[in-house]
């Protein structure tokens, strides 16, 4: 009866180690299971980590790139406006330097014709001027000249050389002053033309030479 007992213990004693033995080996499965499941999570996490990285970065990198591109052509377009501006602004002070200038040549141009009157042969330039004038005036027309008040003294003296010089037509002298700078004006008895070949008209006929003169030393 005692050894049936001793026996029946023996046996349970047996079977609780198996139990232990069966629980260890299953908590080890449990456990490594538990261990290659977290490394493959972990994996698949980095691989994910990684993928997202690579993706934003490449997308950072176009950003960046486009931020960049639009910046230099940003740049580019306000260098380009402002070089034409500065430009524009020196070609536009070229400009008014160059007309300042032609001007300033055709007045002095004009002031050196008028100081002719203080030549002893101011009478021949009169003369000439009105010579050009006549040479291009029908024959047989009366011709009436007009000085400046301070030339009406040369009136005759130019009506007489013309006279000489173009004896197919009618010249006369009116002594009423023009409002001329210098030079002669000319028109016929009937009123029906005028010729102004004052200095300022002649000047205004060289203008031109005056100006390419003028630019081609600057």
């Amino acid at each position: 009866m005692k050894e049936t007992g001793n026996k029946a213990a023996q046996d349970k004693g047996v079977a609780v180690y198996d139990d232990k033995k069966k629980l260890s080996e299953l908590q080890s499965m449990i456990l490594s299971k538990g261990d290659e499941d977290r490394e493959r999570v972990l994996s698949e996490a980095r691989a994910e980590a990684e993928k997202w990285t690579e993706e934003h970065t490449r997308q950072l990198d176009a950003m960046i790139a486009a931020i960049r591109a639009d910046a230099t052509k940003r740049s580019n377009e306000i260098t380009s406006r402002q070089l034409t501006e500065a430009e524009t602004t020196r070609d536009k002070n070229r400009l008014r330097l160059q007309n300042e200038l032609v001007n300033k040549a055709l007045a002095l141009l004009q002031d050196a014709l008028v100081n002719f009157s203080n030549r002893p042969d101011y009478d021949a330039i009169l003369t000439g001027v009105a010579v050009e004038a006549c040479e291009r005036l029908p024959k047989g027309q009366k011709i009436m000249i007009r000085l400046r008040a301070e030339d009406a003294p040369h009136g005759e003296p130019v009506v007489r050389a013309l006279s000489l010089r173009f004896p197919e037509l009618d010249i006369s002298f009116d002594p009423t002053p023009a409002a001329i700078t210098g030079g002669v004006f000319l028109y016929s008895e009937e009123g029906k033309w005028q010729v102004v070949a004052d200095w300022k008209a002649k000047v205004e006929e060289m203008a031109d030479s005056v100006a390419k003169a003028v630019l081609a030393e600057l």
